[in-house]
This record gives C-alpha cells, structure tokens and sequence, in this order.
C-alpha cells in the first residue's frame, strides 16, 4: 500500500503551522510538535472546521515572528547544527529507523486500538469536521475511550480534511515520523550521535514488539524525548511546548508532564502552559460528559497493590531480560531523571492495582515513558542549583 498525497501534503503543513517557533531558534523537530500543538488546541476549541480556517493563527504567528526578526537579526543555532553536521556516525541510527519502517509498512506492527478508537475517532471526526462530543458520549461507543486526550484523532482528522476516508497506512506511517523526529531531537539538542543511535535502536525495537503503529505511543514518546531535550538544552519555551503536546496526547502524557515539571523543570515558563492545557481539556471533557463513570471491577484496591508492584516488575524486563534497563543504568548519572522514572514507576503500580488491570495488555507500551527518564539519565549531569 501507498501512502496517499493528501496526508503527505496535509503532515508538511504541520510543519508549515508551527513554523512561529522559530522565534525560540527551533528545529524541525520543534517546528513539527508546536504545529501539532497549534491545530489541536484550535480543533478543540474551534466549531466546525475548515483547512484555511484553521491556518489563519499559525500564519498570524509566523507573521509576528517575521516581524520580530526584522527588528533584531539572530542566528539560527538549530540550522547551524544540521548545516555542520556529519551524517556518517547517525547510520546506525537510520539503520534502525529503515527497519522499523519496513516493519511498520507491512502493517507488522499495529495493534486493535489502532482501528478500534485512534483511527476510528480521527476519521468520525474529519467527516464531521468537528470534535464530536456527541459520537464520544455515545454509550456503545465507550470502548474509544472517550476521555482520552484527542491530539492523535485531532491529527488523523487534519491529514484527512476534505476525504472521505482516512488514509489508514498514512496514520500507521506516522510513527516513523515521530521516532525519527524523536532521534533528530536528541541529535541535535546533545550532539550525541551515539546516544542518537542507541535510543532509535532501543525504541524501535521496543515499539515493534509492543504494536504501537497508530497508537498514540509514538507521539507521546517523540513529545516526551522533546521536553526532555529542551530542559537539557534549558530552552523553557521548546519544553513547555512540548510538554503541552504529550498533555493532550494521552493521560500518561498528563501525569510525566506533572512529574517533570516537579522535579525537572520547577520554572513557571515551562509550568503554566501545559498545566494551562491540562485544566483546559479536563474541563471540556467534563462539561461535556466524557469522563468515564466509576466501575467498581476498576476501582482501587490496597489488596491489589503489593500484586501490582510484582506483576509490573515482571512487565519491566520488555520480554529482554531487562536489558534496555540494564544498557542504561551502566551510563546513568542524572538522580534527578532517576527519581522521576521512579515516580512515574510508582503511577503505574497505583493505577494497575485494580482487580480487572489486564497489565499485560497494555504495561510495556506505558512502560516506555519511564524508560524515556531513565535514558535522560544517562544524558544529562544533575546540576548544583
């Protein structure tokens, strides 16, 4: 199967949509997440949409930024990077990148949740040109997860806009676009060519075994991999972005950004826009009846708790013997990321301890959010102050 020209065109706009934050001398990588960032804060907050419509703020922005950069001429740092860069030392990395491409445009690496909600939701919503709270209330629809933050459906509806089908391999193709984004983040934010390498070969493997293909996984990772590159780089703007982004990706995505900010990132520019984001879409969603109503076969049990923490110790090894753990703490050197892996560790085991948790559905894919700090670890100094 082809991917189709109108989710290729419809993608490069993302990119063309946030192109505003080359004002925080980004990289294509950034330009990508704040145009995502962008069209799904306006998709939830707008009526019905149109193409054009849905253009006009992130030209405005765009127009702003030029005429800041009349006023005070800076140099592109990002673009300076790409322009001296080596491309010979990343083969490694694009070498696990063309695997998991392969892969996925076999359609070898997807999963139910992909036709089941993601994709199901981005294409009721291109059709009806509007987030619909109404398809979402629909009790026989509560499988789709109403509640679930929508960026992903959001951004299969903006590739699809003025189709009538969603371009299913084009969405499954998307996680190649967000692991590589994610690897182009890392290299050009540490100037690592061998941490590059080894996170896009860990994590494609990783997702390849856990059949995130359309998931939101890849998304959440690549928003993820970003704030955390940005802190590194103590760049609050890219961070905050980014965190907004891994907000309205999932609930997973919620609780890192919550967990970064206290221990990472305790600075009101990286805290207020996606805590900002959070209330915001919490409040959408309560007001208009998306929450899930209390089931008592999920509700939370202390006698469920102590065979959580043993069962997600068991779901940590990946099936790999713990070595993608193992790999990283042999160059770990960050408490900081340490203890937030630790914390989102501690989340996971909260949130399982139910009698009905099936963790072995669904544990080693949100088990790559913590593995994210762990690796961050390896990269980044803890710093005095």
């Amino acid at each position: 199967m082809m991917i189709g020209a109108r989710f290729l065109i419809m993608t490069l706009l993302v990119f063309a949509a946030g192109f505003w934050a080359r004002v925080f001398r980004a990289s294509s990588a950034v330009y990508f997440a704040a145009g995502l960032v962008t069209l799904a804060v306006e998709m939830i907050v707008f009526g019905r949409w149109t193409g054009w419509g849905l253009m006009i703020l992130p030209v405005a922005g765009l127009l702003g930024c030029w005429v800041a950069e009349r006023r005070k001429r800076t140099s592109n740092s990002a673009t300076q990077q790409l322009s001296n860069h080596h491309w010979l030392p990343l083969i490694p990395a694009l070498l696990a990148l063309l695997i998991f491409a392969l892969t996925v445009m076999s359609a070898a690496a997807t999963s139910g949740d992909f036709v089941f909600f993601w994709g199901t939701k981005g294409q009721r919503f291109a059709q009806e040109r509007m987030l619909d709270v109404g398809f979402l209330r629909n009790p026989d629809h509560v499988v789709m997860h109403p509640e679930y933050p929508p960026l992903v459906p959001l951004y299969y509806a903006w590739t699809m806009l003025g189709a009538a089908e969603l371009d299913w391999f084009g969405a499954m193709a998307s996680a190649i676009l967000f692991l590589a984004l994610a690897t182009l983040a890392i290299r050009n934010f540490t100037e690592s060519d061998a941490f590059a390498a080894f996170f896009a070969s860990l994590f494609a493997l990783l997702c390849i075994r856990n059949n995130v293909a359309g998931n939101a996984e890849p998304a959440l990772l690549f928003f993820e991999v970003l704030a955390l590159c940005a802190l590194f780089a103590k760049n609050d703007a890219i961070a905050a972005i980014a965190l907004c982004g891994a907000v309205l990706t999932k609930i997973e995505g919620a609780v890192f950004a919550v967990i970064v900010i206290a221990l990472l990132g305790r600075r009101w520019r990286v805290a207020l826009p996606p805590l900002a984001v959070l209330g915001g879409w919490l409040l959408f969603a309560k007001f208009n009846g998306l929450l899930a109503s209390s089931d008592p076969r999920y509700a939370f049990s202390f006698g469920q708790l102590l065979p959580s923490v043993r069962q997600l110790a068991g779901e940590m090894s990946f099936g790999l013997w713990y070595a993608p753990w193992i790999a990283i703490a042999l160059l770990a050197r960050s408490w900081k990321h340490i203890a937030a892996a630790l914390a989102f560790l501690a989340f996971m085991a909260v949130i399982y301890a139910r009698p009905e948790a099936h963790m072995e559905w669904s544990a080693q894919r949100v088990l790559m959010t913590p593995l994210v700090l762990f690796f961050f670890s390896a990269i980044t100094r803890d710093r005095n102050g």
